[in-house]
């Protein structure tokens, strides 16, 4: 059976909730793996690095992200352009920085994060070293008007090492 770190779910948790409440977003927590959740087409990846290194990233789908970005920045977005972009990678800059403060004090202490990235597309996939501390928590948005084939989820996935 497959052993989740407490600590790094409950941070997770609340890290995402708290970074999503300044645009008015109540994420539901509805699953929890120890294997990255990349269901969605683009993903935000911000690395970090100290006593322990390694990287988050949120991975949802063009609709999702494009909600998520809007409410950010107070807007209608409707499609995958730079502000979009932004706007989701302003999202996991809030809650990579926000777990690094709730970690601060823990054996899961980091010193610094990276810039955010994004990965777009539906042909990618993302791997870590075999023996990686992993911690993946799917989210639900009930603010999202949701369509026929869509979904208001999204997950943050956690993995790091000793180095």
């Amino acid at each position: 059976m497959l052993q989740l770190d407490e600590q790094l779910v409950n941070v997770l948790i609340k890290c995402t909730k708290d970074g999503l409440m300044m645009a008015g977003l109540k994420p539901a927590p509805i699953g929890l793996s120890k294997l990255l959740q990349s269901k969605g087409n683009v993903s935000s990846i911000i690395g970090f690095v100290g006593p322990i290194s390694g990287s988050m990233i949120i991975n949802t789908s063009a609709d999702c992200a494009c909600f998520m970005a809007g409410r950010m920045l107070g807007e209608t977005l409707s499609q995958l352009d730079n502000q979009t972009l932004d706007g989701l990678c302003e999202i996991a800059n809030i809650i990579a920085g926000q777990a690094k403060a709730a970690l601060s004090t823990t054996e899961f202490r980091f010193d610094r994060i990276s810039v955010p990235s994004v990965i777009v597309g539906n042909s990618y996939s993302i791997s870590h070293y075999w023996g990686m501390t992993s911690v993946s928590v799917e989210f639900e948005l009930p603010e999202m008007p949701i369509k026929p084939g869509e979904r208001g989820t999204f997950s943050v996935n956690i993995s790091m090492m000793k180095i």
